[in-house]
């Protein structure tokens, strides 16, 4: 593809995915998750991550458990050094419409420029392959923290800091990886703190 070999931002890549040309091989119009991911090549980890992080900022319930899930395959995939992205099967061959994609991209676009008119590669030894595989014990502790027994809010702040470190990794930008770090303590803590409320709270109700 024509973006390949060049450093795009995340909204470039996803544009020159998804549009229609002959001169280019492109997506086919019903493409698999997988076809997305293999075409993003080594920015895959980055972006899928950024994808399900963001459904954790929704208040619905059951939704963090199934994102932590996924989040915590990539992540161990991350550190053991993966180069590229594989998804579970059931994942992986779900086909989606082009155009649909292509209507999500454009509706997410302004967003998108505005998050990264902040961000550049700088600090680039936290992107560094050593790098990825510490940040993917961080996001490993934060997929188990999503899975936690949390209603409504509770996959929000571990959210924010798989979407925080996805666009760091994307963009390759050390200052985000280190705001998503720092936002991943934060969120452990939290998690814990309210998890043990939960418990103590049921505990005194059974008792």
């Amino acid at each position: 593809m024509s973006w390949q070999g060049r450093f795009l931002r995340i909204h470039e890549i996803l544009a020159e995915l998804l549009q229609h040309r002959s001169d280019a091989p492109g997506l086919g119009e019903q493409p698999s998750v997988e076809d997305i991911v293999s075409a993003l090549g080594p920015r895959s980890f980055g972006i899928v991550l950024v994808l399900f992080g963001l459904p954790n900022l929704l208040p619905v319930p059951g939704l963090p458990i199934l994102c932590g899930f996924i989040i915590g395959i990539i992540a161990f995939q991350m550190v053991i050094g993966k180069d590229h992205l594989l998804l579970p099967r059931w994942v992986g061959r779900r086909r989606l419409k082009r155009d649909d994609l292509a209507r999500v991209v454009v509706r997410a676009t302004p967003t998108l420029r505005t998050v990264e008119s902040a961000m550049r590669p700088r600090l680039l030894s936290l992107t560094t392959p050593t790098s990825s595989r510490a940040i993917g014990g961080v996001l490993l502790v934060l997929a188990i923290a999503l899975m936690a027994p949390i209603p409504f809010f509770g996959g929000i702040a571990p959210g924010l800091a798989v979407i925080l470190l996805g666009l760091g990794l994307a963009e390759r930008d050390g200052l985000f990886i280190l705001f998503g770090a720092a936002t991943s303590v934060a969120a452990v803590l939290l998690t814990i703190a309210v998890t043990l409320a939960i418990l103590k709270t049921l505990t005194f109700l059974i008792v």
